[in-house]
C-alpha cells in the first residue's frame, strides 16, 4: 500500500473514531437531559399522588367533627367544609388517575388506573355510610356505626399506596440522586397519615363520651408507635445530612408543634381522659378543630423536602444541558483538530512514531516483546527507535539481573531459617515464629502448650549403628513431628536429638494428650539401618501448659525443659507435664 493510501486510510478511521466518540458522547448527555426531564415529570407526578393521599387524610377531620357533633343543628360551617374537603378529594383524585394513566407501559403500570379507582369507590362507600351515621340523632349515633364510618375512610389511603409506590419508583429510576430525598418525602407522607389515623382513633369515644374500649386502645397504641418510629427515622435522616434552611425550618415546626405542643396540650389530656373516665371536656368537632392544624405542619415539611427535590432535579435537568451544549461544541472542535492533525502529518513519520510510542507504553509496563519498526532511512526516526531498541536490551538484562538476585537472597533467607538435615525450622527460626504466636496468644487471650522432645539414648543409638542412621532417625522423628502438627502449631530442630513444638491454640490438658498422641507416632515410626533392617526410637517429652506457667516464652521452655528431665529420669519413653 502506497503512502499516500495509508495515510488515506488512517485519517478515514480516525476522522470515524473519533465521528462515534462525538457521537456517544452527544448521545450519552442527551439522555442525562431527558433523564432529568423525565425526573422533574415524574416529581410533578408524585406530588398528585401524596396529595391525593393527603386529601383523603384530611377529608377525615371534617367527616369526624360532623360524626361527633353534639344534638342540635347542623353547624353550617362544619356541613361547608366537609363538602369542600370531598370536593377537593374528588379533584386530587381525578388527577392522580391521568398521571398513573400516562406512566410507561408495565405489567405494574397497567393496574395502577384500576387501583385509583378502586380507591375512589372505596372513598364513595365510607362516605355513604357516615352520610348514613351523620343522618341519625345523636342518640343512635352508635360507636360500632361511628368506627365503621371512621375506619372505611381510613381503609382508602392503603389503596392509593401501589400507586404512590410507583411514582416514587419513577422518580428514583429517572433521577438516582434523588432517591434518598424520595424516601424521606415517602416517611414524611406516612407520618401525616399515621397522625390523622391517631385523631380518628379518638373520634368516637369522643362522640359518646366514654372511656376508650380495649380495642380502640391497642389500635391507638399501634398508630402512636408507628408515629414515633417515623419520627426517628425522619431525625436520623436529618441529623446525617445537611438539609436546606427551609427544610430544617419545616421539622422544627413539625417537632415544636406537633410533637410538642399538640402531643402535650391536645393529645395528652385526650388519652389521659380515654384511658379514664371519659370526661374529655370537648367535643370531636372541637377536637379536630384543634388537632387538624397541628397536622398542616407535617404537610408543611412534606411540601418542603418536595420543593427542594423539584429544584435539585431542575438545577440537574440545567447541567445536564449546559453538559450537553459543551460536549457537542467540544465535539465539533475534536473532530476539527483531528482533521487538521491528519492533513499535515506525513506518513513516514506517522507509522513509526506511532509503533515506537506502542513500545514504550508496553516497555513501562515490563512487556519487552514489542516490535519495532525498520527505519528507511539514516534519520532522526532512526535514532529514536535505536534508543528505544537499547532502552529494551538494557531493561531485559536488569530484569534477568534481579531475578537472579532475587532468587540468591530467598535461597538464602530459607537456608539461614531451615535446618538442613530434618528440613524442619532451626531454633533461631522457631524463636522469631514463636515469640510472634505467643504474643497474639496474650492479645486474642487463647492457650498454648510447650513440647520438649528428647531422643532416648540416641547417643548409644548413632555409635552402634553409625551416623548415616542417626541422620535417618532425626529425619524420621522429624517426619513423625511434622505429620503430627495442625495448621496453628510450630516444630522446629533444637539442638542435636532435640526438638520442640509449640500447639496453640491448645485449650485445658490437650498439650498433654497431642504430646502422648506424638510420642506413639514416633515410637511407631520406623528407621531403615544400613543392614536393611528397621530400628525403632522413642522419645521423652516435657509439656508446659501457658494456663498454668503464663505466655512468656523463655519461661514456657524451661518449664518444658524441667518435665523432659523428670521424663528421662523416670524411665523414658514418657510424658511428663510441668507442674
Amino acid at each position: 500500500m502506497s503512502l499516500h493510501h495509508l495515510l488515506r486510510l488512517v485519517g478515514t478511521v480516525l476522522a470515524a473514531v473519533t465521528a462515534i466518540l462525538a457521537v456517544h458522547a452527544n448521545w450519552t448527555e442527551w439522555r442525562s437531559w431527558r433523564a432529568a426531564d423525565a425526573g422533574s415529570r415524574a416529581l410533578a407526578d408524585l406530588r398528585l399522588g401524596l396529595v391525593a393521599a393527603e386529601r383523603v387524610s384530611r377529608e377525615r377531620g371534617p367527616t369526624n367533627a360532623r360524626l361527633g357533633a353534639p344534638e342540635g343543628p347542623a353547624d353550617p360551617a362544619a356541613v361547608t367544609a366537609l363538602a369542600q374537603a370531598r370536593e377537593a378529594t374528588d379533584l386530587a383524585l381525578a388527577q392522580l388517575r391521568t398521571a398513573v394513566a400516562g406512566l410507561a407501559p408495565s405489567p405494574r403500570a397497567a393496574a395502577l388506573p384500576h387501583a385509583v379507582d378502586e380507591a375512589a369507590q372505596a372513598l364513595a362507600r365510607a362516605r355513604t355510610v357516615a352520610d348514613g351515621v351523620i343522618a341519625r340523632p345523636h342518640g343512635l349515633r352508635t360507636p360500632d356505626a361511628i368506627r365503621a364510618s371512621v375506619y372505611g375512610l381510613v381503609d382508602v389511603v392503603p389503596r392509593l399506596a401501589p400507586a404512590t409506590s410507583a411514582l416514587i419508583e419513577a422518580v428514583r429510576t429517572a433521577q438516582p440522586a434523588l432517591g434518598s430525598e424520595a424516601q424521606a418525602l415517602q416517611i414524611t407522607a406516612e407520618l401525616r397519615e399515621h397522625a390523622g389515623l391517631l385523631g380518628s382513633h379518638f373520634t368516637a369515644a369522643l362522640t359518646a363520651q366514654r372511656p376508650f374500649t380495649t380495642e380502640e386502645r391497642h389500635a391507638i397504641e399501634r398508630t402512636r408507635g408507628r408515629i414515633q418510629a417515623l419520627r426517628f427515622l425522619l431525625e436520623q435522616r436529618f441529623a446525617q445530612q445537611e438539609a436546606p434552611p427551609a427544610v430544617t425550618q419545616a421539622w422544627a415546626a413539625v417537632e415544636d408543634g406537633y410533637f410538642g405542643h399538640a402531643a402535650r396540650a391536645i393529645v395528652a389530656p385526650v388519652l389521659a381522659a380515654g384511658e379514664g373516665d371519659g370526661r374529655y371536656g370537648i367535643t370531636a368537632a372541637q377536637f379536630a378543630a384543634r388537632y387538624v392544624p397541628e397536622l398542616q405542619k407535617v404537610v408543611a415539611l412534606r411540601d418542603s423536602v418536595m420543593e427542594q427535590m423539584q429544584r435539585d432535579a431542575a438545577a440537574a435537568q440545567e447541567r445536564a444541558l449546559h453538559s450537553l451544549v459543551a460536549v457537542a461544541g467540544a465535539s465539533a472542535a475534536l473532530w476539527a483538530a483531528v482533521a487538521a492533525m491528519l492533513y499535515v502529518l506525513h506518513a513516514r513519520v506517522l507509522r513509526p512514531l506511532a509503533q515506537t510510542t506502542r513500545a514504550l507504553q508496553e516497555l513501562a509496563d515490563n512487556r519487552l516483546d514489542s516490535p519495532l519498526p525498520q527505519p528507511a532511512a539514516d534519520d532522526e526516526i532512526a535514532a529514536v527507535v535505536g534508543a528505544v531498541r537499547a532502552l529494551q536490551d538494557h531493561t531485559r538484562t536488569r530484569q534477568a539481573l534481579e531475578r537472579e538476585r532475587d532468587g540468591l537472597i530467598a535461597q538464602l533467607r530459607e537456608q539461614s531459617l531451615t535446618d538442613f538435615l530434618t528440613g524442619l525450622p532451626n531454633r533461631r527460626a522457631f524463636f522469631a515464629a514463636a515469640r510472634e504466636r505467643v504474643t497474639r496468644a496474650r492479645q486474642q487471650h487463647f492457650d498454648v502448650a510447650l513440647l520438649l522432645l528428647d531422643v532416648d539414648l540416641f547417643k548409644s543409638f548413632n555409635d552402634r549403628e553409625g551416623h548415616v542412621a542417626g541422620d535417618e532417625a532425626l529425619r524420621a522423628v522429624a517426619r513423625a513431628v511434622r505429620a503430627a502438627l495442625q495448621p496453628d502449631d510450630l516444630a522446629a530442630r533444637y539442638g542435636g536429638e532435640e526438638f520442640v513444638v509449640l500447639l496453640g491454640p491448645c485449650p485445658g490438658t490437650g498439650g498433654a494428650a497431642r504430646a502422648e498422641e506424638l510420642r506413639q507416632a514416633i515410637e511407631a515410626a520406623p528407621v531403615p539401618l544400613p543392614s536393611g533392617e528397621r530400628a525403632h526410637l522413642t522419645v521423652s517429652i516435657g509439656v508446659a501448659m501457658s494456663q498454668r506457667h503464663g505466655l512468656v516464652l523463655d519461661h514456657l521452655l524451661s518449664e518444658a525443659d524441667a518435665a523432659l528431665y523428670r521424663a528421662k529420669d523416670r524411665g523414658r519413653n514418657r510424658v511428663e507435664e510441668a507442674p
